[in-house]
């Protein structure tokens, strides 16, 4: 009965309305540089050193003959722009009909879905080793595509010529592998005779592989500016060699014969958050899949109107404040009060790559134009149950961040960056803030962290992959 009293003196005329994501196509990406070539493969012939074809390998720095998840982890350099993401990644190596083996330029892989409404994604099992392609194939496959970047799109025939592209600089050859995107949920990595994963059908999943994943589509990037046209039925990719002792006797197939592995090295929350609070709910979270997260452990709204009240598990966020006509200490004031654990930046990483911001989901409810509310700092000293506007922890209104805003009801990311490495700094693991309106009297409401839309402090980190 009091949150109706609040609401009615809010004025919100559609206050409690569900709050949808905008559509957009259910994905993420990441872009990541050449990093080293082995005749290496962990996971086929995992522990055999420089006796499986050449491979050109992606992403994590320290990827070998001997790389697993925990070694992944334990070693996140990467070449990936996103840091979340410490996945191995390798391809064949590439010949030119001259003889000369070219190095990639860099992959660019989408992890995408379909008909995530009937067919959810779960996330990515720590572990998880994926193969893609027939290093044995003679004739097309319908997960393997070819580009030249002055061609007619992707096909899965070879006998394109491949031309200079656009800026005249060079010729570019992509190569395009879709990996299997549901898992038998029993064994992580393939083997000889034994495969761990399935293609699905129309976004369903076959029985025997009843678990569906992301589906991980790389993009292998060849940038050549020694040559002006290629003809791809002359090109190769490395197979296996044959072996004399330790030496080796280097042997070539076709383009059909173009293959991937793919190594999961991301962290669990960003595997989780890809998932569930990105591509299950049909965004594209494009490079915002973060590091770290953590969901708002409690969040209350207060209000001077109802200074006993306690609401521990509200159904919205809401702000609303007038500092104007007699001061704020002179009218009705309604803040809302958050508390986070924080993400621990990640050890042995660059720290000045990384950031902590808020994603929450609301916005203005009048219609007139956008206006600026405030994130001032807490204590982290209450109990959601038992805090009130009464009791509540003091406010100094000297915010930590500004967000500003319209009506439109959508997520939006509030840098914290300053605010959480100081409370780092001052030995603390959580952080608290009270969001306080524009101090013009306009209402703002915003959706909790038990909310499908999740209020959560990330922690992402980021450093720009060239595409050549």
């Amino acid at each position: 009965m009091k949150r109706t009293t609040i609401t009615t003196a809010f004025s919100f005329p559609a206050l409690l309305l569900a709050m949808q994501a905008a559509h957009a196509a259910p994905q993420a990406h990441v872009v990541c540089g050449y990093s080293h070539t082995l005749g290496d493969d962990a996971i086929m012939m995992f522990g055999m050193p420089n006796e499986a074809m050449l491979h050109d390998f992606f992403g994590n720095t320290h990827t070998d003959a001997f790389s697993r998840r925990e070694t992944l982890r334990q070693h996140e350099e990467t070449t990936c722009d996103n840091k979340a993401d410490s996945s191995a990644y390798w391809a064949p190596s590439l010949r030119l009909p001259d003889g000369t083996v070219v190095k990639p330029a860099y992959q660019k892989t989408y992890y995408q879905a379909s008909n995530v409404e009937t067919y959810p994604l779960q996330p990515f099992p720590a572990g998880l080793s994926l193969l893609a392609g027939d290093h044995h194939g003679t004739t097309p496959n319908p997960h393997i595509t070819f580009l030249c970047a002055n061609g007619k799109g992707y096909t899965t025939k070879t006998g394109e010529v491949c031309g200079l592209r656009k800026a005249q600089d060079a010729v570019q050859f992509n190569i395009g592998i879709q990996f299997p995107n549901c898992w038998d949920g029993v064994n992580l990595k393939p083997a000889h005779g034994l495969a761990n994963a399935a293609y699905d059908i129309k976004g369903q999943c076959p029985a025997a592989f009843p678990v569906k994943i992301p589906t991980v589509n790389m993009n292998v990037a060849y940038v050549i500016p020694t040559i002006t046209s290629l003809d791809t039925r002359n090109v190769q990719l490395s197979l296996d060699p044959i072996m004399h002792g330790n030496e080796r006797e280097e042997l070539w197939g076709s383009l059909y014969t173009a293959h991937a592995d793919f190594m999961n090295g991301w962290t669990e929350d960003a595997a989780r958050f890809m998932t569930e609070l990105c591509m299950n709910r049909g965004m594209d979270c494009g490079t915002t899949v973060p590091y770290g997260y953590s969901k708002a452990k409690a969040n209350v709204w207060l209000s001077s109107m109802e200074p006993t009240l306690s609401l521990p598990e509200p159904q919205v966020l809401l702000v609303q404040d007038n500092w104007q006509n007699g001061g704020r200490t002179q009218n009705s004031e309604t803040l809302s009060l958050v508390k986070f654990k924080i993400p621990p930046l990640p050890v042995g990483q660059d720290a000045s790559l990384f950031k902590y911001r808020v994603r929450i989901y609301g916005g203005k409810v009048e219609t007139d134009g956008a206006d600026q509310i405030f994130f001032y700092p807490a204590s982290n000293d209450w109990d959601p149950a038992t805090v009130s506007w009464k009791s509540r922890p003091a406010c100094n209104y000297k915010s930590d961040a500004v967000l500003y805003l319209n009506h439109s009801r959508e997520y939006r990311m509030v840098d914290v960056d300053k605010a959480v490495r100081k409370a780092l700094a001052e030995g603390k693991t959580e952080i608290s803030w009270y969001i306080g309106g524009d101090r013009q009297g306009n209402h703002y409401q915003f959706e909790p962290g038990s909310s499908p839309q999740s209020l959560i402090l990330m922690l992402s980190g980021f450093k720009k992959t060239p595409e050549i």
